[in-house]
C-alpha cells in the first residue's frame, strides 16, 4: 500500500445530493473495504474557476482525496473514473515519502 492523492473536478450545475453520491461513489471505489479509520480523507475545495474551458464549462468543483491505495488498483479506479460522466477531470498522484 502507498500513499496516493486523488484529485477530481466534478460538473459545477450538479445538484448537491448527486454531487454528495458521486464523492461517495469514488471514496468507495478507492477504499472499497475502508472502515472509519482507513477511510480516505475527503478536502472540499469547493466551487473555482477552471484554467481553461472543459466540455464548455469554466467553472467545476474540486475534492481531494488523500488514500492508502494498492498500487495494482490504479488502474482500475482511473478507468472506472474515465467512464463517469458527471467528471470533467480527475489526477492520481503518488505522494512522495
Amino acid at each position: 500500500m502507498r500513499e496516493y492523492e486523488v484529485t477530481i473536478i466534478v460538473q459545477p450545475q450538479l445538484e448537491e445530493e448527486k454531487r454528495k453520491e458521486l464523492i461517495e461513489r469514488i471514496s468507495n471505489l478507492i477504499a472499497p473495504d475502508a472502515t472509519e479509520e482507513t477511510k480516505p480523507e475527503e478536502k472540499h475545495w469547493g466551487l473555482r474557476q477552471l484554467a481553461y474551458p472543459i466540455r464548455k464549462q469554466t467553472e467545476g468543483y474540486y475534492v481531494l482525496f488523500e488514500a492508502s491505495i494498492d498500487p495494482e488498483r490504479i488502474r482500475e479506479i482511473e478507468r472506472a473514473m474515465q467512464y463517469m460522466e458527471d467528471l470533467l477531470r480527475y489526477l492520481v498522484i503518488r505522494k512522495e515519502q
